[in-house]
């Protein structure tokens, strides 16, 4: 019988997303109908493993071995990269590239993350206003490459960490592909509802269904990171000198290998992302807790670290609005689809590494299974041990792993949703904080409006006082919630109709 998944979580550094991001990413996608053809994340035989090896990642990743990037290059890794002449001058070289996309966006401990061009054949409506039409007339995709160096104990990463270990690296993949493909599930069945009830989707909608990053591939390749990579490295580091703290990545030997995520652009992170009206901020929450909703439901899912960090935001010229499924609750015994306003803004929650689910492989593209395979023990998660995640000071950040660990009891491996809760309170909490003051008091006066004809006759002192109160018991029912589900009913997300 297979086990679980149990990773000792050993270092956990994160940095706020970065100024690039803000004037390069936040595009406004396009907005025609929805395509036949299909290209879907596949997600192969994952099985929980406490020992992990190299055959086990290629296999996650579909492969056999690693792509060699000395041969291949990134086009190996279906990147669009411009055709350059050999004797094209080094600062022509930078312009082309930089031109084509292809930049570095960020760094964390253990990986360097770009943007380049994707060729894409989209699904849904949602998938296709997120592209554009190349040259050929075929569908391109800004995408963002998450490179991670892995598995070489005697080679440090660009931050001098020791590299990601293997089963790091295969928790990360596997979570990263089976949400991919639960998001993408979810639009087509929100899509088929709409075409059985005769129901075609209006001109601004999107079956959104959940907020997880796509991931259109993950890939294993071998050999010194390619030029063009090199080459945007050093933009970043020209035009960003002191946000650039890792290395230059041109020490790796002939036998490193990568590991390389191609994802979804999401924008900038929430912790930089203008956020100014209640309307915005409660569009946030609702995407996110409907998301993580589903995620609960389908995969016992807990996400375990949703710093502002690892919840990205675009913005939109217009008010799309987005279909979910809206999970049953009382008397509702049936899910509800929704269509809830986006107030312009989208949200997309990335970065799986301290995150517990439950993969389902039946549900998945696996053809075969071994006899032993128990589908109902196949839990990836982390055992968080590292004493240093729950000492951390000076941010509200710190005390939510804290009350994770009570929450938990130390039993990580065990299903406790709760801990979104934590999360969602935090981001509630963070936006209300740090973002416009008018937030604030955008929402007071929704709180005010809720006190009914005893209070149209009071004095502005005691209706203030009033609302402070309906404000304090709509945080505390939103804290004291046991999952994303229930949050969806606290009345300040305004979600269920009576």
């Amino acid at each position: 019988m297979p086990h679980a998944l149990v990773l000792e979580k050993t270092e956990d550094r994160h940095r706020a997303s970065l100024p690039a991001m803000r004037r390069s990413l936040a595009k406004d996608p396009a907005t025609s109908s929805a395509d036949p053809e299909i290209e879907e994340t596949k997600v192969p035989f994952l099985p929980a493993r406490r020992h992990v090896q190299k055959s086990h990642i290629l296999a996650a990743c579909g492969q056999t071995a690693p792509i060699d990037w000395a041969s291949g290059g990134l086009q190996a890794c279906g990147i669009l990269l411009p055709s350059l002449d050999p004797s094209t001058p080094q600062d022509q070289l930078h312009e082309i590239e930089s031109n084509a996309g292809l930049c570095k966006i960020g760094e964390a401990t253990y990986s360097e993350v770009f943007s380049a061009q994707w060729r894409y054949v989209p699904r849904t409506r949602y998938d296709k206003f997120n592209s554009k039409k190349g040259a050929k007339g075929e569908r391109l995709m800004q995408v963002a490459l998450k490179i991670i160096p892995f598995g070489n104990s005697s080679v440090k990463s660009g931050t001098g960490e020791s590299q990601t270990t293997l089963r790091d690296l295969y928790q990360e993949i596997g979570a990263t592909l089976a949400l991919s493909r639960l998001s993408e599930r979810e639009r087509g069945k929100l899509q088929e509802a709409r075409m059985q009830v005769k129901m075609p989707l209006k001109p601004k909608e999107r079956e959104l269904g959940a907020n997880f990053v796509k991931a259109f591939r993950v890939c294993i390749c071998q050999g010194p990171l390619p030029d063009p990579l090199l080459r945007a490295w050093d933009r970043w580091k020209s035009e960003y000198p002191d946000l650039c703290e890792n290395t230059r990545p041109d020490y790796y030997p002939p036998s490193q290998l990568f590991a390389v995520f191609v994802l979804e652009m999401g924008g900038e992170t929430l912790e930089n992302a203008l956020v100014s009206t209640w309307k915005e901020a409660r569009s946030i929450i609702r995407q996110l807790a409907l998301s993580m909703a589903l995620a609960e439901r389908n995969n016992r899912f807990e996400h375990r670290d949703l710093h502002w960090g690892n919840i990205m935001v675009t913005r939109y010229s217009s008010n799309l609005t987005f279909l979910y499924q809206l999970p049953p609750t009382g008397s509702r015994l049936k899910s509800t689809l929704i269509s809830i306003p986006s107030y312009k803004v989208r949200c997309t929650i990335i970065d799986y590494t301290l995150s517990r689910l439950h993969i389902d492989n039946d549900a998945n593209d696996a053809t075969s299974k071994p006899s032993s395979y128990d589908p109902s023990n196949n839990v990836f998660y982390v055992a968080l041990k590292d004493e240093s995640l729950f000492q951390g000071e000076g941010d509200i950040q710190f005390d939510v792993y804290r009350q994770m660990r009570t929450c938990a009891n130390n039993n990580w491996e065990g299903f406790h949703p709760h801990t979104n809760v934590l999360w969602l309170t935090y981001v509630l909490q963070k936006i209300l904080t740090t973002k416009s003051p008018a937030i604030r008091d955008e929402l007071m006066a929704v709180a005010e409006s809720k006190l009914g004809p005893a209070f149209e006759n009071v004095s502005v002192d005691v209706k203030r006082a009033a609302s402070q109160e309906v404000l304090r018991r709509w945080m505390r029912e939103f804290a004291q919630c046991e999952s994303s589900s229930q949050v969806l009913q606290c009345a300040m997300l305004d979600l269920y109709k009576s």
